[in-house]
Parts: structure tokens; C-alpha cells; sequence
């Protein structure tokens, strides 16, 4: 069977694990087109997740919001395009969505967490300007529901709290991991992470489990690599560039924590039966910066039930 879909990071990994079989099963599912039973999917989302190199040369992930409608398929189903909704202008602050030009690789990772329902877009920006984005579709692919922990969104305005103004001013970054950072991941049940293929490829996924899912040493992130649909795409692209990005969404509903840094594929991890829901894998991230973000739009994930598949 064909499998020039993958590339050779991703057929290393396949071949590692003993799942490229079922790697090539799956892959019947990538089209160069996004699936005509998703364009109605498309319409009614009110978020996304964009990967993307940024300007320094690292690789970004970051959550994007609107109301439903915001992103459209277009008729032929080649090309994908989003409305930059932005009342504050706060996409500059937001890489690589403020930064993103015309023939930039970039990812977009579509995900209904109510319904656990997920859409994989990978491609180029064929336009940016005047406040929409038009990405031209390389792959598009559906992706399982495992591990996607379920919620129901709702947008409205944020609390006055202390800590919750997304005021410049108010914001915080840096090199050195804190206790506050430290605790964002340490709860978090779900995140999500940019890798880059071959030439600089964008990709974006989920990963999902019970909070406390991702450990924690120092400056280094362990996330598990839960079995899934054997395509390895995100181990397959940090088998050939070790750069990465991840965002975790905040719980008040107007941040995110964007981190950058470096990430390498770990396998017979030695207590991976207990930390990898027995796969015995591993992403170690490196963290080289991280920064606390504003949402371009104010979005809560109001918690229904956890996925039945976490370890």
C-alpha cells in the first residue's frame, strides 16, 4: 500500500512502535480536501487552534475564538478561511496569529468539546488582510475522540477578579519556570501542541487526560503519548525538528499559557505503564520561554464529564 502520505519521521515512529499497519489504515482518511460531512462542523465552531513558526523562529500554538460562523469551509472545500474577530486588538500580542503571511505554513485544529468531535487541517495561508485569514488545505483529516474531556463553551463577558485584566501591562512571561506556571500545567487536563514537519510543515494536536496527566521537572514538561491512531504525526515531526509549542487554556476564560521550547520523543520509559496509560511513551518538552496571553475573545469551558479513555 502507498504510503508517501507520511513522511519519514512519521514512518520511523510507525515502524518503532509496530503500528504502521494500522497507521495505513487510518491514513485513507486524509484528504487534500476538507470531508463534505464537516463543512456544516466548520460553521458552527466558535474556536480553534493555530500552528504556526513564529517570527523567532520557534514554533507557536495558540487558541483562537469567535462566534459560530467565524470559520468557513469555502464551496470546493480546498481552502479554509476565518474571520479575525478582535474587539482589542489583542492579536498582536498572540503568536503566530498576529504575524501570519501569505505562503506560511500553518495548522488548524478544529475541536467541539462537547461532542468530543475533532477536525485536522493542515495547509498554507494563501491571504491574510483586511481581518480574514485564508488557508489553503494541504491535509484535512478527522481525529478520534479519545481523551477529549468533555464541555460545554460558553462566551461572555469575564468577572471582575483580581489577576483576570489581560491589560499589556498585566501580563507575565519569562525563561524560568514559577510555581504559578508549574501549577497551570500541573491541573491541566488538556493542551495542545505545534510540531513542524519536512519543510517547515505545521501541525497542531490534543492531547488530553486527568489533570495532573503532565509531570512536571524543572524546565521539563513529560507528557504521556496515549495510544491513538498510530499516525504519529506530532512524534513523527520531532523526530525531524526538535522545535514545539504548546497552549493550555486558563480557567478564568481570558487567558492562555503559551510555552516554546524544544521536544524529543521518549519510548521505553521506565515507569510508563503507570504514567503513559501503558505505551511506555513519553514527550520530553524543554521550556525556553513561556508567556501568559490574552484570549482575542473571552471563552469558558463550562466541565461536563472526563473522557472515558484516560489511563
Amino acid at each position: 500500500m502507498d504510503d508517501t502520505v507520511f513522511h519519514p519521521g512519521e514512518r520511523m515512529v510507525q515502524e518503532r512502535t509496530g503500528e504502521r499497519a494500522i497507521a495505513l489504515l487510518n491514513a485513507r482518511n486524509i484528504s487534500a480536501h476538507i470531508p463534505a460531512a464537516a463543512r456544516n462542523f466548520v460553521a458552527q465552531q466558535r474556536w480553534c487552534v493555530v500552528g504556526a513558526a513564529d517570527a523567532e523562529g520557534g514554533v507557536s500554538a495558540s487558541l483562537l475564538i469567535g462566534e459560530p460562523g467565524f470559520l468557513q469551509a469555502a464551496e470546493d472545500l480546498a481552502s479554509l478561511r476565518m474571520a479575525l474577530v478582535d474587539p482589542h486588538d489583542r492579536l498582536r500580542t498572540i503568536a503566530p496569529i498576529g504575524a501570519l503571511e501569505a505562503g506560511q505554513s500553518v495548522a488548524v485544529l478544529l475541536i467541539e468539546l462537547q461532542t468530543r468531535r475533532r477536525l485536522r487541517v493542515n495547509g498554507h495561508v494563501a491571504s491574510a488582510s483586511g481581518g480574514l485569514l485564508d488557508v489553503t488545505v494541504g491535509q484535512a483529516f478527522p481525529v478520534c475522540p479519545r481523551y477529549i474531556q468533555k464541555r460545554e463553551p460558553e462566551i461572555a463577558e469575564p468577572a471582575t477578579e483580581p489577576g483576570t485584566d489581560t491589560s499589556p501591562a498585566l501580563l507575565a512571561g519569562g525563561s524560568a519556570f514559577d510555581d504559578t506556571v508549574a501549577q497551570w500545567v500541573t491541573t491541566a487536563d488538556t493542551l495542545f501542541i505545534a510540531s513542524l514537519g519536512p519543510g517547515g510543515a505545521a501541525d497542531v494536536s490534543h492531547r488530553g487526560g486527568r489533570p495532573g496527566f503532565v509531570q512536571v521537572v524543572g524546565n521539563v514538561l513529560r507528557i504521556p503519548d496515549y495510544n491513538g491512531n498510530s499516525m504519529f504525526n506530532t512524534l513523527g515531526n520531532l523526530a525531524m525538528d526538535a522545535r514545539c509549542g504548546l497552549v493550555l487554556p486558563g480557567g478564568d476564560g481570558v487567558r492562555q499559557l503559551q510555552l516554546n521550547g524544544r521536544a524529543k520523543a521518549c519510548f521505553d520509559v521506565l515507569d510508563g505503564a503507570e504514567s503513559t496509560g501503558g505505551t511506555g511513551r513519553w514527550i520530553e518538552f524543554t521550556v525556553e520561554s513561556w508567556r501568559v496571553s490574552p484570549l482575542n475573545l473571552p471563552l469558558r469551558w463550562r466541565f461536563i464529564e472526563a473522557s472515558p479513555f484516560n489511563p
